[in-house]
């Protein structure tokens, strides 16, 4: 048992305690928006003293990629924005704010949900998860670039929340199944519970005692 403890402990100790310093940034607030087929993504996301605003050209693997979607399919919300799709914008991070910058990196989203079947427009709402890196270079002119020798500021990104995509109806097919074409997709990042260092540690150390009260207690037994 005591050996159990012990082994629990240097886990969290060496292992949890130190990936908690190395992690990105959470987004907790704000949202990703596509409208139309060819739309772009705009977006606002907001975290722990830290903002970036911008928005970019059509990206790729997004949900609008089924067309038709058919009623009782899997419909996969997902939205994968790389290179020019970001675009550009403001970046704001401890009270600093870069302008008038260039975006380079990747925004993945994930998240799936059932298309219903209905003779009207519908809205489906399901969770997603978010995982990206961001970084910004100072637009001079040009076509847009963002190397990584030449950003004022670089970051990864994590969040979740709930997705929300809009189908038109336009009409069933010969098997009575309902027919609809992509209008909106809107990614709303809500707050996710996420341990602190000091809980880890805290935790750690707990636990570090109780294993050493039970060997100290087996021993005045012995």
């Amino acid at each position: 048992m005591s050996k159990t403890l012990v082994v629990l402990c240097a886990f969290l100790l060496l292992t949890l305690t130190p990936s908690v310093k190395a992690d990105p940034i959470v987004v907790t607030s704000g949202s990703l928006s596509v409208t139309g087929i060819s739309g772009g993504p705009h977006f606002s996301l907001f975290g722990d003293n830290f903002s970036v605003i911008g928005g970019g050209e059509q990206g790729s693997e997004q949900a609008q990629s089924c067309f038709p979607c058919v009623s009782g399919n899997v419909l996969g919300l997902n939205g994968f924005f790389a290179g020019s799709s970001l675009g550009g914008g403001v970046i704001t991070f401890n009270g600093t704010t870069f302008s008038n910058l260039v975006y380079a990196g990747t925004f993945v989203f994930t998240g799936s949900a059932v298309i219903p079947a209905a003779t009207t427009n519908v809205t489906i709402t399901a969770p997603f998860t978010f995982i990206g890196d961001i970084r910004g270079c100072v637009f001079h002119g040009g076509p847009p670039d963002c190397s990584p020798g030449d950003a004022v500021f670089s970051t990864q990104l994590v969040g979740q929340g709930i997705a929300t995509i809009q189908l038109n109806f336009i009409g069933l097919n010969p098997n009575g199944n309902s027919l609809y074409i992509f209008n909106t997709l809107t990614y709303n990042f809500q707050t996710a519970e996420v341990p602190e260092p000091m809980t880890i540690t805290l935790l750690a150390a707990g636990l570090m005692g109780l294993g050493a009260k039970w060997k100290f207690a087996k021993k005045r037994r012995l």
